[in-house]
């Protein structure tokens, strides 16, 4: 079997305080945007400049980590892995969202006390190792 590698690293500003949410199981989850800038410069020689927007899902220990040292504004390094999902908007239409799964959040700026964060363990939705004995 062919291996695929599935690996985002970001760097970038926070846009708004995480929202930390709770699963029926107490599992705590964390999302919150974190904007990356392009800068360029054009065929006048202008710089100009790109905005993307990636929305963050951090599962248990970094979820904690961002209701306790995340804030609008944090400069973050992010490490983890695209996932796409499928839902019906208020509407009725069918939409994809794309969000970045954590793996690992390092706090850059010092606007709180700021450690690299372990690595999580695999997210609810990852059913990989569930199966195992051990």
């Amino acid at each position: 079997m062919a291996r695929s590698l599935n690996k985002v690293l970001l760097i970038g500003n926070v846009g708004k305080d995480p929202e930390i949410r709770y699963t029926p199981a107490g599992v705590p989850v964390a999302q919150f945007r974190l904007a990356t800038n392009e800068y360029w410069r054009d065929s006048e020689g202008q710089l100009q400049e790109a905005t993307e927007w990636h929305t963050i899902v951090a599962w248990r220990n970094l979820a904690e980590l961002a209701e306790r040292q995340i804030q609008r504004g944090s400069r973050l390094f992010i490490e983890g892995r695209i996932r796409s999902r499928s839902y019906e908007d208020s509407s009725g239409a069918k939409r994809t969202a794309f969000e970045i799964i954590a793996d690992s959040i390092i706090v850059l700026d010092g606007r709180k006390e700021s450690s690299p964060s372990p690595p999580d363990t695999p997210s609810d939705t990852d059913t990989s190792s569930q199966d195992l004995p051990f």
